[in-house]
């Protein structure tokens, strides 16, 4: 059987995916070398999991429902911007989030990392950062123009809902990735 590419993640709002589709316009014109991503393939990405066996997915799916089981569905806010590692020399260009009066995304983060890791999943090693990802870096030329002008960008603050986690498989091919839900776990008390 073929390895399937795996990772869980919240779906962003439609709203949401409209800012991103004004930043990647205004951000296309610039003489960069920056792949914009597709806004409608923007996700928070709670644990990348790689090519895993379709029994191991089994396995995931069972691990993110037990995480999912008692987190309320909960709110979260997109604004701040930056780039891993620095903006200096970036390799990904991405957009904080914050979630206003709550701390419900760190605890299903932790969860699902906890029951993955009880499946024998590896622990991730760097900490937790929420954010999305919104461009990736594919050389260094006019870098430091596409840095400055995606930091003065005024990307609008949006919220939205994270209602539900989703398990998601990742197909790559030369347009990009295409992903597919493989289950949802809908958030509720």
């Amino acid at each position: 059987m073929p390895a399937i590419r795996t990772f869980v993640a919240i779906k962003i709002s439609p709203e949401l995916e409209a800012a991103f589709e004004a930043l990647a316009r205004n951000m296309r014109k610039l003489p960069g070398e920056v792949r914009w991503v597709d806004p409608q393939s923007i996700h928070v990405t709670l644990k990348f999991l790689g090519e895993i066996t379709p029994a191991q997915v089994q396995e995931v799916i069972a691990a993110v429902e037990r995480a999912a089981n008692g987190i309320p569905p909960f709110s979260l806010k997109a604004g701040s911007k930056g780039a891993f590692p620095s903006l200096q020399r970036p390799r990904v260009f991405w957009v904080g989030l914050a979630e206003p009066g709550g701390d419900h995304l760190m605890v299903l983060q932790r969860k699902i990392e906890e029951e993955l890791h009880l499946a024998g999943f590896p622990k991730e090693e760097r900490g937790f950062k929420p954010h999305l990802t919104v461009g990736r870096v594919k050389g260094m030329k006019n870098i430091e123009t596409v840095s400055k002008t995606f930091m003065e960008y005024p990307f609008p603050e949006v919220e939205f809902a994270a209602g539900q986690v989703l398990v998601m498989k990742s197909d790559l091919t030369p347009r990009g990735a295409i992903y597919t839900v493989q289950k949802a776990f809908p958030l509720k008390e």
